[in-house]
């Protein structure tokens, strides 16, 4: 519409040339140019809309009732890119709305060619975009960073053999997290890519492609110190404070004397979830402070004997000595007091029919898993770490040993990757054992998997294992070297074969889990 036509569109100029003279419309009551049936052109329009292109009678009252539908100005004009569809091209005869086009070379007429594109819709839907605007933190700033990021999506997923979903999902994620952070460009902090769980969205693939385009700052505080800070809650404010200085000592170290090393993150837990519950039990008695802890409290919640008292004792002499070499008690009152040594347990056996099952599982998972572990010997994270080219010629290459396949373990390692190819064929995760969640990346599974598919502990069927080799008489450089274990390990478990507790087992006659019961 211009002022050069009175702010009147193409079509609204040729219906009052068609009907000139004014009138009122006998639906909206307006003084505008009507046709013949005393309507307007919005309403004739909009009656013609409703009822005629269904067939109905035209009646002007009660096609418009409900509202009445408004149309963009000169979209119907050539100019503006319209091209009519051939089957609705009305201005055309019947005959030439399907154009045949002939082959001079052959001596019948060609096939009617498809019909060009039609008008393009103005608000189009987009699988991606629109999705991500859903969330109501609008579009990127950056379209350059977005189109980047996006490119880079489609490439991590086309190498790793994602799913449609995966991929769409990941591009919608990362879109979105454009929007809500502003980001114009990298790095990307990864406390912002976790703010997105807050939204229902998945960020565990986003971050992968993330952190391989090396986009990714990683801000997020280590995962020990968010779970000791969580042991700590409902502790008196002085204690926290104190068991915060002995965590820090442990995590970091100490460059001051007395000077220390950082201890592992499995020391760090074991001991925190050791001495926990008597310090809770300590605040509940109205202790603020390892101050007011004395030698009297010590012994009284320490046990009498065994494991539990040498467990108790390790982590709270290893709290009280540390804050005391750091000044922040005047006495250690664990000093001088004997806690004994760790009791090792007796390794028992699993019930060998429960194995066997395993192993002959119809899952291809299932019976690798039990290969791996309960037949050769790998270690719950040994067999999560192993990668596909340790796996070959007919062996088990590991940084320690070599092991040799037997014929029916080699035929299971072999179904499952055959199965392995068939469910995730362009997965290029080198790792041997992969599930639903780490064939997307290059993660290696965990432990809890495997204890999930095999219905029983994979620490305890790796102990059988080295039990039964113990008990079928083997010599303990054997066991050694097969197992990688050390010889104070293998005598402990040669020690087992006449021990008591062991008389309820009975020997299977077979003398192989591998064997087929009859």
């Amino acid at each position: 519409m211009t002022r050069l036509r009175g702010r009147l569109c193409l079509a609204c100029t040729a219906w009052r040339y068609a009907h000139p003279g004014a009138g009122e419309c006998i639906c909206c009551h307006r003084e505008l140019a009507v046709n013949q049936h005393q309507a307007c052109r919005l309403c004739w329009a909009q009656t013609f809309t409703r009822q005629a292109q269904l067939g109905l009678p035209r009646d002007v009252l009660s096609a418009n009732q409900a509202g009445q539908q408004l149309w963009f100005a000169n979209m119907t004009n050539p100019r503006n890119g319209y091209r009519p569809h051939p089957r609705r091209d009305y201005r055309r005869p019947r005959d030439q709305r399907h154009p045949v086009e002939e082959d001079p070379t052959a001596g019948e007429p060609a096939a009617p060619t498809a019909p060009g594109p039609g008008q393009l819709d103005l608000f189009a839907y987009h699988p991606i975009e629109d999705p991500a605007r859903r969330y109501g933190f609008g579009d990127p700033p950056s379209s350059r960073f977005a189109a980047l990021l996006d490119q880079l999506t489609l490439e991590h997923a086309a190498r790793y053999g994602w799913t449609t979903r995966q991929t769409k999902e990941t591009r919608i994620t990362l879109r979105v997290l454009q929007a809500r952070s502003r980001l114009y460009g990298p790095p990307v902090r990864a406390t912002d890519v976790q703010q997105l769980i807050e939204d229902g969205l998945r960020v565990r693939l986003p971050m992968a492609v993330l952190t391989e385009a090396d986009l990714l700052f990683d801000d997020r505080p280590p995962r020990l110190v968010t779970w000791f800070t969580r042991q700590l809650h409902g502790l008196p404010e002085a204690m926290a404070s104190e068991l915060q200085t002995w965590f820090e000592v442990l995590h970091h170290g100490s460059t001051v004397p007395p000077r220390s090393h950082p201890r592992s993150e499995g020391t760090i837990r074991t001991r925190t979830l050791w001495a926990m519950p008597t310090l809770r039990a300590w605040a509940a008695d109205g202790h603020h402070s390892l101050r007011e802890i004395t030698r009297s409290d010590i012994l009284a919640v320490l046990p009498g004997e065994g494991t539990p008292r040498a467990t108790l004792g390790a982590a709270l002499r290893s709290i009280f000595t540390t804050l005391k070499g750091h000044r922040l008690l005047f006495v250690n009152p664990t000093a001088r007091i004997r806690v004994g040594t760790l009791e090792r347990r007796t390794p028992m056996p699993i019930a060998t029919a429960a194995i066997r099952a395993a192993f002959d599982s119809d899952d291809p998972a299932t019976a690798a898993i039990t290969t791996l572990i309960g037949i050769h010997g790998l270690r719950p994270r040994e067999a999560c770490a192993l990668h596909l080219f340790e796996v070959r010629d007919n062996r088990i290459t590991l940084p320690d040993r070599s092991i040799l396949l037997a014929p029916a373990t080699k035929a299971r390692l072999d179904r499952y990757l055959a199965y392995r190819r068939e469910r995730w064929p362009g997965c290029i995760n080198p790792h041997f054992l992969i599930h639903a969640r780490s064939a997307a990346t290059p993660e290696q599974v965990r432990v809890p998997w495997l204890t999930d598919k095999l219905g029983m502990s994979a620490d305890a069927l790796r102990q059988d294992r080295i039990l039964a080799e113990a008990n079928a008489g083997s010599d303990l450089r054997r066991i050694c070297d097969f197992f990688g274990v050390t010889i104070e390990t293998a005598e402990h478990y040669a020690r087992t074969v006449s021990h008591p507790d062991l008389d309820a087992f009975t020997t299977d006659p077979a003398g192989s889990r591998t064997d087929t019961p009859q």
